[in-house]
């Protein structure tokens, strides 16, 4: 994998990890409820998740890569339709933001940790993602596993310091992630922006077949 895809690659992970999904706002409400320390389990729960989603993704990918160059191919196709179908859907759906934070109770490590897990991993939708972004990055003339784990170290840094930044903030961010009006601004930039990435990735991929 050479730098620059790593910082295509780098791009939109990031656009997708600013916008405030179930996960950003579980750890914003988990912040303000419990505290910034405290919310670490929540997002070591999201994360865990995350790694089990990508490991089951990347068996069917590695199996793939080797067997079929062709069929990887037509997968990376599907993956640039996949990135704009995530921008289309973004641009064009309204956000329910609902931050719950009256209720009293302790919030133990463990018990932030599995409620961070269950909330990444009650999404069926999430190995379907990592199956359908990482061909987009993916060499099939180099070693493909290094080449995930890399893309898995990558996604999992920057979705982890992107939940932990909105918990540090969370007050802050409070009145902002509360106002739906912008946060369906911000998700139209970011749609924009994710099929502007899946286009420009679509090109690239065409000229070096």
């Amino acid at each position: 994998m050479d730098f620059t895809t790593w910082l295509s690659y780098v791009g939109t992970v990031f656009l997708l990890a600013i916008t405030p999904g179930p996960s950003v706002l579980l750890a914003t409400a988990n912040s303000m409820k419990f505290g910034r320390e405290k919310v670490l389990g929540t997002v070591a729960g999201d994360l865990t998740a995350n790694l089990c989603q990508i490991i089951l993704a990347s068996i069917g990918l590695a199996t793939i890569v080797v067997s079929s160059g062709t069929l990887f191919q037509a997968i990376k196709w599907l993956g640039v339709a996949y990135l704009i179908y995530m921008g289309i859907s973004k641009i064009i759906s309204k956000p329910q933001i609902q931050l719950e934070t009256g209720a009293e109770e302790k919030g133990s490590f463990s018990k932030l940790f599995l409620e961070g897990f269950l909330m990444s991993a009650a999404n069926p939708k999430a190995i379907v993602f990592f199956a359908a972004l990482f061909p987009l990055f993916l060499n099939s003339a180099q070693p493909v596993i290094p080449q995930i784990v890399i893309l898995a170290i990558t996604f999992l840094t920057i979705d982890g310091l992107s939940l932990f930044t909105y918990a540090t903030f969370a007050e802050q961010l409070k009145s902002y992630l509360e106002n739906q009006e912008k946060v369906h601004l911000q998700n139209k930039i970011v749609g924009v922006l994710l099929i502007l990435s899946g286009l420009l990735l679509s090109m690239v991929k065409r000229a070096n077949t």
